[in-house]
């Protein structure tokens, strides 16, 4: 009996110690990035990847590779389980029927859009959708939620990267110029917030755009916003499904997405209390940091600048279309 005990005891403890030094120093990282986040303002998640940046050389080293590896898939997959806690079907019942029409023109044209622009500068398909998505919905989370249901092989880290660096810088860049162009151009409050909110990829930064101009406008960004975010459920549902269908049979389906609508069946039906609710939030936050951290030191700076200016220019364009399409779309249903 003793000796199956120590053989159970060897069995589970063996993973643990090959992974605790990678994942001890991604967790070290990203508590770093959080602490000076909160001492600069800036965003946890791009502080985060950029300590992974400086610490890239070190994944050399074989004791480091097995824990980084785990931050990089295991992690970030709960990560997004919990994420559905965030994200529930109030937020679409809370909106009127304009942000509703105005979302759901919106995000399909991005994405559809991304793929064709992508073909037509070259870029791998996979990283035109995951930008295509993360300008459609939410950023940084989205952009991660959709990698983690690609096959994997499928999307280098390095191109993952390129979207989330590039749409951190852009979604900034909309905060700024967006409310005083909005202005300039003649609109209401009202529709400068929900112009704000399905056009922002942030939802930090489409609040605070949205506050800058007025209270109704905050308020209608943020809700217009938390309406994209509300769709990525779907989404990740429907592009796990669409890109594992032809996978072998020994293939890795992404189970955890169970746990995604779990959580988000849960949030909807008010089940969650709300204290249970932030906590689920908070360690799934906490998830995404520990990824970033390991995707930041999977990945050297030379090769991300290798990708040169296309990734960039295909989430500029991306971004300038969503933009052209909200407005249109407000035009239009407005009418």
């Amino acid at each position: 009996m003793n000796q199956t005990l120590r053989s159970m005891d060897t069995i589970w403890w063996a993973p643990v110690r090959l992974r605790y030094p990678g994942t001890a120093l991604c967790v070290v990282l990203a508590l770093a990035g959080s602490f000076l986040a909160s001492q600069y303002g800036a965003p946890a998640l791009m502080l985060v990847l950029l300590l992974g940046f400086g610490f890239a050389s070190q994944t050399s080293d074989s004791k480091l590779q097995p824990g980084v590896e785990f931050c990089s898939r295991q992690v970030l997959r709960a990560g997004i389980a919990l994420l559905g806690a965030r994200i529930g079907v109030e937020q679409l019942m809370t909106v009127g029927s304009l942000p509703l029409l105005v979302v759901v023109t919106c995000v399909p044209v991005t994405i559809g859009a991304a793929l064709l622009l992508g073909r037509w500068l070259g870029l791998p398909s996979m990283q035109s959708l995951v930008a295509g998505v993360a300008v459609a919905i939410c950023g940084v989370s989205a952009a991660i939620a959709v990698a983690a249901v690609i096959p994997q092989g499928k999307l280098e880290d390095r191109r993952l990267l390129g979207v989330l660096v590039g749409v951190t810088a852009l979604g900034t860049l909309c905060m700024l110029v967006l409310p005083p162009l909005f202005s300039m151009l003649g609109y209401s409050d009202p529709q400068t917030g929900l112009l704000l909110g399905a056009s922002i990829h942030d939802v930090a930064q489409a609040a605070g755009a949205g506050y800058l101009v007025s209270d109704t406008a905050g308020d209608i960004a943020t809700l217009t916003k938390l309406l994209r975010v509300a769709l990525l459920a779907p989404l990740v549902l429907l592009l796990g499904a669409l890109l594992n269908r032809n996978s072998s049979g020994n293939a890795e389906y992404p189970w955890f997405l169970l746990g995604f609508v779990i959580l988000f069946g849960m949030n909807s039906l008010g089940w969650l209390s709300e204290g249970l609710r932030h906590a689920l939030t908070s360690t799934s936050q906490a998830c995404l940091l520990v990824t970033m951290a390991a995707l930041g030191m999977r990945t050297s700076l030379s090769s991300l600048i290798k990708q040169g200016w296309r990734p960039f220019a295909l989430l500029a364009l991306l971004s300038t279309l969503l933009v052209i399409t909200a407005m249109t779309s407000l035009a239009t249903y407005s009418l």
